[in-house]
């Protein structure tokens, strides 16, 4: 039953990735259909981080107060219903603005379930696996605009493509619907009547927290940088004479990587019972990923690079979101996972500005990639910080088993 209900969630959090990243592969064909200007069109991406800002914390909410079903039906009903309503509007680009913000209302109420569902049915052992799984469906919704996106607009135009991606939004809200459980039927969750605490009390112990903190400045920056990444890679790539087409390809790449890595990393930390030697690994090895994709030439060479930089950043990533939800224990999974994604789009929005700032004024992408470079390599001092949870002490023999 577990694996069912992990299951149907995952089409759902593909589609709100599907609408975030619809116009990111193919933003030149985007500004000639409309006839708007690059930052028009980059707005239409960062309408997910400005909304997820605004309704992270309601979503976290929801999620801890009503279950993750409710989040669920919010979050895809949200992107099933205005999916279709961009599609039958797909001409004016104003309403595709106004459609592309409403429909990122729906993302954070998907994307805060991941924790609380691996805590509600998985036991400690297999939770990362189960985060790792719900966080590899974004993935997968990344992919597909990459990789499909440039193909049907050049054929057929934006309007199908919005089509498209409008029914699979449908498909996905109806099979949530009919699959998923209202609730879990005997919770394994650490959390306990008494030890679940107000909402505004919940954000005061998680800021107070001083391992928590750690991992909201390692998400601030990191997922800042990566959303940047996935928003403007065609403008970085753009300068190595790399046609749409071929930042596609990269970008496929990227993310492909990715989610080999979000099933082998997360395995592996509950294989081995470890974490932050995972996050030591990645930061070290951005650093040298992230000068090749500023420096590196040959398109084979970028796409490699792009290769080993999907698969640390993104198969680290919900081995970082299981451990910030139990070193945030016990304020409970929506919460804390929340708190960690949102600090993603706050940097994410900062960021994209602030590399289309420098790139504007030194017309230049080399600045603000370095700029990216040094501000992962001050991560290393904050990853070697980094300890084990206390969650992560091996299974006794009175732990209680998952529910089948």
């Amino acid at each position: 039953m577990k694996w069912i209900i992990l299951l149907s969630i995952v089409p759902a959090i593909v589609s709100t990735e599907m609408m975030w990243l619809s116009l990111a592969p193919i933003s030149s064909l985007a500004e000639d259909f409309y006839g708007v200007g690059s930052l028009s069109i980059t707005l239409c991406s960062m309408s997910f981080m400005i909304m997820f800002i605004l309704f992270s914390l309601p979503a976290s909410w929801v999620i801890d107060k009503w279950g993750y079903k409710t989040s669920l039906l919010i979050g895809a009903g949200l992107t099933a219903v205005f999916s279709v309503f961009r599609a039958a509007f797909a001409d004016d680009f104003a309403l595709v603005l106004v459609s592309q913000f409403i429909l990122a209302i729906g993302q954070p109420f998907l994307l805060n379930l991941a924790t609380k569902v691996a805590s509600d049915w998985f036991p400690p052992d297999e939770r990362s696996t189960a985060a790792g799984i719900l966080t590899l469906a974004q993935y997968i919704g990344f992919i597909v605009p990459m990789a499909i996106a440039p193909a049907i607009a050049e054929a057929s135009g934006i309007p199908d493509l919005f089509m498209w991606f409008a029914g699979f939004a449908v498909l996905a809200a109806i099979l949530a619907a009919a699959f998923t459980p209202v609730k879990p039927p005997d919770s394994i969750t650490h959390a306990s009547p008494q030890q679940e605490v107000l909402r505004f009390d919940s954000v005061k112990l998680l800021w107070r927290n001083k391992s928590y903190g750690l991992i909201l400045l390692i998400s601030f920056i990191s997922i800042g940088i990566f959303n940047t990444i996935l928003t403007l890679l065609e403008s970085i790539l753009a300068p190595r004479g790399l046609n749409s087409e071929e930042a596609g390809l990269v970008g496929a790449v990227f993310i492909v990587a990715g989610i080999i890595g979000a099933v082998i990393l997360p395995l592996l930390s509950d294989k081995y019972r470890i974490r932050s030697p995972f996050f030591i690994g990645a930061i070290t090895l951005l650093i040298p990923a992230y000068l090749g994709l500023t420096f590196a030439e040959p398109m084979v060479l970028v796409t490699v690079i792009a290769g080993i930089a999907g698969f640390t950043i993104m198969g680290v990533a919900p081995i970082l979101f299981q451990h910030g939800s139990e070193v945030a224990y016990p304020v409970r999974e929506g919460t804390s996972l929340g708190m960690i994604l949102l600090m993603g789009q706050v940097s994410g929005i900062a960021f994209v500005y602030l590399f289309e700032l420098l790139n504007d004024a030194l017309h230049s992408i080399v600045w603000p990639m370095l700029l990216f470079v040094l501000l992962t390599a001050s991560l290393i001092p904050v990853t070697l910080r980094i300890q084990e949870s206390s969650l992560r002490a091996p299974a006794k023999e009175n732990d209680l088993n998952p529910p089948m």
